[in-house]
């Protein structure tokens, strides 16, 4: 552990070098996370607006606030894009030498997520600020629901990165994932609570919504760190359903790079 623990910090210190190199170009992926939230922000508290109880999804306006201001934060700490890199890194040959090393590729690919986050934190967290102050978000969590929903947030950037990863291992046997990652990408948008509040879902979707891992993802996190989870059992209960999700995903990451790997060593 203390051998991958020193390789992953210098994996994090170099590629920090490298995204502080390309500052342009990660502030316009910076921008996205907070654009595509303030719209919808702007969309739904219209809606609100004109509701005849003025609420959507028993949020008003400053609720919807706080809900797209939540998800700002809980859909950039997550977020995770193997599902659409790892088809080029195949097919490219650019996976090809990091089997040689000791330690999987899955540790380089942490590494670079991690960079990502903490060298965008400088241009997002002034934008959440902005924000915040523009649409003035009511939060009703109280200090055990800050507590969890911090943890909570810590297992959907685990749960979201692995789970990527292990659905990007179809590249060892698809040519392309484009359409994979695009799938990926919109069951997040619209079962994980991302397009608008699960709760004005319709029914079909809900039930969706609550067989698949998304919702633990972003909407969780972001209920939880702004008070509308109740209270602390469904809170736990949800925390748990975190966990065993990401040990069931772990699992499968191991099986399915197993035999991946084997298929790719049967094809050379």
């Amino acid at each position: 552990m203390r051998r991958i623990i020193r390789a992953f910090l210098a994996y994090l210190r170099a590629h920090i070098g490298v995204m502080l190199h390309y500052r342009g170009e990660i502030l316009l992926w910076s921008m996205w996370g907070i654009i595509n939230p303030a719209v919808l922000y702007a969309m739904w508290s219209s809606a609100a607006a004109g509701s005849d109880k003025g609420t959507i999804a028993g949020l008003d306006a400053r609720g919807i606030a706080a809900y797209y201001f939540g998800i700002m934060i809980v859909g950039h700490l997550p977020a995770s894009w193997d599902v659409h890199q790892m088809g080029y890194n195949i097919r490219s040959g650019n996976l090809s030498p990091l089997l040689l090393r000791p330690l999987l590729p899955l540790w380089k690919s942490l590494s670079e997520n991690v960079a990502y986050k903490v060298t965008t934190l400088v241009f997002v967290v002034p934008m959440w600020g902005l924000f915040a102050w523009l649409v003035q978000p009511r939060f009703e969590a109280a200090a055990w629901q800050l507590g969890l929903g911090l943890v909570a947030l810590a297992l959907a950037a685990a749960l979201n990165f692995i789970l990527s990863y292990t659905v990007s291992l179809v590249a060892f046997w698809a040519t392309k994932l484009d359409a994979m990652g695009e799938i990926y990408f919109g069951l997040g948008m619209f079962v994980g609570g991302r397009l608008a509040p699960l709760d004005a879902l319709p029914a079909p979707l809900l039930m969706v919504a609550k067989v698949l891992p998304f919702r633990w993802i972003f909407a969780f996190p972001t209920e939880l760190l702004m008070g509308k989870t109740p209270g602390m059992t469904e809170a736990l209960t949800g925390i748990t359903i975190q966990l065993i999700w990401i040990g069931s995903v772990v699992v499968l990451f191991r099986f399915l790079w197993e035999i991946g790997r084997a298929s790719c060593r049967e094809r050379v």
